[in-house]
């Protein structure tokens, strides 16, 4: 009988506990946190979202050769127009699951890109949702019917309209997530893995998400007050969930309006008194959901809520724990 050789008994797994913000969540484990991670994430994501857009190109061709199909307005800027929403609002939406699948298959976990709770928080979303959506829709239909444009018109109640409606309840709350998600929680999730501090991930994508949009100067800047309370409430909240509560709240209000206004999809000059509503709306309603989770867990005015998660390891990372992150962990849920 062949014997086979002694086999060294392997070390019993260590669990580290850890607390940290959601910028530095990819430091948990060892694997997400070597120093290519956040390249491997970002191209992974890029390719995937690169293949959805050549599918829909395709797609696109195919629909516009066929006889007698509806086509698109030049500029996918008619909001009584199914097809102009659908090419709108589908390629932003299409950006959520590159996002999730790059980070599960370029950065080697999954979970922690919604929240330190390693999951999307709905309760948490869902409480906010009380209160932050009644005061979108008070403030932002209250402006539009005192201030109407000078376009305003109730359009027939028809099926084009329905089939509008339903496009925007389907895809815009997920082109609002798909937003927060590549233009927040990616850019604090990656430049985190490197840089200890949060300003990075929540400045650097500010131009970026500014530069998307075609407004005038005073258009972009409520565009960038709002990326800028987005990303320090992401960092706050240690999750994406109430920053994509604030910008499905915000859309879906203007989108519910925009059929009222054939330039209401037009990204041009923005009247600068809007910024006396908007700023303050916007930097309110953020102040008010960092003082309520504040107090819910006890965290003083400049302390992220951490998460409460065990790493597994073989031995003590220490190059995964950066000064002022060890301690002891916050529960969240």
């Amino acid at each position: 009988m062949r014997v086979a050789p002694h086999r060294r008994q392997a070390a019993p797994m260590m669990l580290i506990e850890t607390a940290v913000p959601y910028h530095r969540l990819a430091r948990l484990h060892r694997r997400s946190a070597r120093w290519w991670t956040p390249l491997s994430t970002l191209g992974v994501a890029l390719g995937l979202y690169a293949a959805m857009l050549g599918l829909l190109l395709v797609a696109s061709v195919v629909w516009a050769l066929l006889p007698g199909m509806p086509n698109p307005s030049a500029w996918f800027d008619d909001p009584l127009n199914p097809l102009d929403w659908l090419m709108m609002l589908g390629p932003l939406a299409m950006m959520l699951p590159a996002v999730l699948l790059g980070v599960r298959w370029g950065g080697r976990r999954r979970g922690t890109i919604h929240s330190v709770a390693g999951r999307f928080r709905w309760d948490l979303m869902l409480r906010a949702a009380v209160v932050v959506v009644p005061v979108y829709v008070v403030v932002l239909a209250g402006w539009r019917l005192i201030s109407p444009p000078e376009d305003f018109a109730w359009p027939p109640l028809d099926a084009r309209l329905l089939i509008i409606a339903a496009i925007v309840l389907l895809l815009g709350p997920l082109q609002c997530a798909a937003e927060e998600y590549v233009f927040r929680g990616l850019p604090q999730q990656l430049l985190g893995t490197w840089l200890r501090s949060p300003a990075w991930g929540i400045l650097l994508p500010v131009p970026l998400f500014v530069l998307g949009h075609g407004y005038d100067w005073a258009g972009q800047v409520g565009i960038g007050a709002f990326a800028l309370a987005t990303g320090v409430l992401v960092w706050k909240t240690g999750g994406l969930e109430l920053a994509i509560l604030l910008h499905t709240a915000n859309n879906m209000v203007l989108f519910a309006f925009a059929p009222t206004s054939p330039s209401s999809l037009q990204q041009g000059p923005i009247d600068p008194f809007w910024l006396l509503i908007d700023l303050p709306l916007v930097f309110g309603v953020t102040l008010g959901l960092c003082v309520w989770v504040s107090r819910r867990h006890g965290l003083r005015w400049n302390e992220p809520l951490r998460s409460s998660t065990a790493a597994p390891s073989s031995a003590p990372d220490k190059r995964s724990l950066s000064a002022g992150e060890e301690g002891s962990a916050v529960a969240v849920g």
